[in-house]
């Protein structure tokens, strides 16, 4: 019984402190790249702390990682409007969305409790196909759904759309 509680306690101790890193690392790279969120103080911690209820921490690292990597390696970077997570803080400062979010353009809940979370992400038509072949090569899980291929992070599935210009 106390090896079973003492594992228990270990994996929450390693989930606390997984969180806190990725707290501190938001408000860091926040710091870093000068982001003023004047009056959203309070919707950046509501924002985090839905990231960390769901399990999605470590997936937006991820998925930042492959928009810089995407943009870094290839030259391309995401159709600006198209992103579901437009409106949101964390991406934003993350670097997976371009939009800066004010008060106006603030979308509050997007981190719902749905598991595993969904994610849209578009690029031009000429360049989807060549962008999901570097994910392919980069990391694991890459399959369709539907026809449009998504890639499987923890507790979250990121599709990648194609955009008609």
């Amino acid at each position: 019984m106390s090896k079973n509680k003492d594992q228990k306690r270990k994996a929450q101790l390693a989930t606390r402190t997984k969180n806190e890193a990725f707290c501190f690392q938001v408000e860091y790279m926040r710091k870093q790249k000068g982001i003023d969120i004047a009056g959203l103080e309070q919707a950046l911690k509501v924002e985090l702390d839905a990231i960390c209820q769901i399990g999605i921490t470590e997936a937006m690292q991820d998925l930042a990682k492959i928009v810089e990597g995407v943009k870094g390696e290839l030259g391309f970077e995401p159709e600006v409007d198209k992103c579901s997570l437009n409106g949101a803080i964390v991406p934003y400062i993350f670097g997976i969305t371009k939009v800066c979010p004010d008060s106006t353009s603030y979308i509050p809940g997007i981190f719902g409790a749905q598991n595993p979370f969904q994610v849209t992400i578009a690029y031009d038509n000429e360049i989807r196909n060549r962008v999901v072949d570097w994910v392919k090569a980069h990391y694991e899980g890459v399959t369709t759904r539907l026809g449009q291929p998504i890639i499987k992070l923890q507790n979250m599935v990121v599709e990648f759309k194609r955009v008609l210009k």
